[in-house]
């Protein structure tokens, strides 16, 4: 396997380098990504949060094709999905699990902005955002560590759903007509992850840093601009995202993490788990 991403931080000064340099041009190290995984291997280097969201995500959404099975009376699908052939998981199952209902939200269940973050409505719709996720987790880990990323991927992803949710109020506040509908999906994290790598990479690594924020902001023009053009798609969570994973990015201090942001990091695990906890709670009474 090749060791070499498409970023990382150099384990011998702390600079963000390209993944594919032979020697760091900061300190001189030979070898730094496959030094790096040396480091991961024998347990020195940090353990990654990608894999625990995309498990998550995965079992969930099997979870949302299963319950209907298990639960006398639920219906089983939400119509076609994946090429009119795979159907969507049920709304019902997504609803138990923690979609992000509008009506729910406002009477004070505010951690479905969080549980929604890791369900999904179709195959695509989950096969692109955890793609996405194992992408730029990757290059916003060798950023800020695994924790802080996790606690951007969280934040700005129930920031998103919160702005998805609220924005029908913008078109009824100007007498139009607004339609408010459950959110579901990772991408205002996703799109938070490019916001946070955009503001926070030329901290790090000069003119790399530069170019990689470049990089992500054309990613989110693009992206944005594409989901105007695509029906289903939450643009108002993708900018929410976005902004809060920026305004992350420009707080944060360059350098090691303070003991302040290690506590807000582990506080955003915490959150995470008592989230899906509660929505568990939720969900038994429901079916009791």
């Amino acid at each position: 396997m090749d060791p070499r991403p498409g970023s990382l931080v150099c384990p011998g000064c702390g600079k963000l380098i390209s993944g594919y340099l032979t020697e760091c041009n900061f300190c001189g190290l030979k070898n730094p990504a496959r030094k790096k995984q040396i480091l991961g291997l024998v347990g020195l280097g940090p353990l990654s949060m990608i894999r625990p969201i995309i498990g998550v995500s995965i079992l969930l959404f099997g979870l949302s094709y299963l319950l209907p099975l298990l639960v006398p009376g639920m219906p089983r699908t939400g119509g076609s999905g994946f090429l009119g052939l795979l159907p969507a998981p049920s709304p019902y199952a997504l609803a138990l699990l923690g979609w992000a209902d509008p009506q729910a939200v406002f009477s004070g269940q505010w951690h479905l902005l969080v549980t929604a973050i890791f369900l999904h409505g179709g195959f695509l719709h989950i096969l692109f955002n955890l793609l996405w996720v194992r992408d730029l987790g990757a290059q916003a880990e060798a950023l800020l560590g695994p924790r802080l990323m996790f606690l951007v991927f969280l934040v700005s992803g129930a920031f998103g759903n919160l702005v998805a949710i609220v924005w029908p109020l913008v078109p009824l506040s100007l007498g139009f007509e607004g339609r408010f509908a459950p959110v579901v999906g990772a991408s205002g994290a996703v799109f938070g992850l490019m916001g946070v790598i955009m503001a926070y990479a030329p901290k790090r690594a000069g003119f790399f840093g530069l170019g990689l924020a470049k990089q992500m902001g054309q990613w989110a023009v693009a992206l944005i601009l594409l989901g105007f053009l695509m029906p289903g798609i939450s643009n108002a969570a993708h900018i929410g995202g976005f902004v809060a994973g920026w305004l992350l990015g420009k707080l944060l201090p360059a350098g090691k993490a303070k003991l302040g942001l290690e506590l807000a990091a582990w506080a955003a695990v915490g959150v995470g788990v008592y989230a899906f906890l509660f929505q568990g709670w939720n969900a038994y009474l429901a079916l009791a």
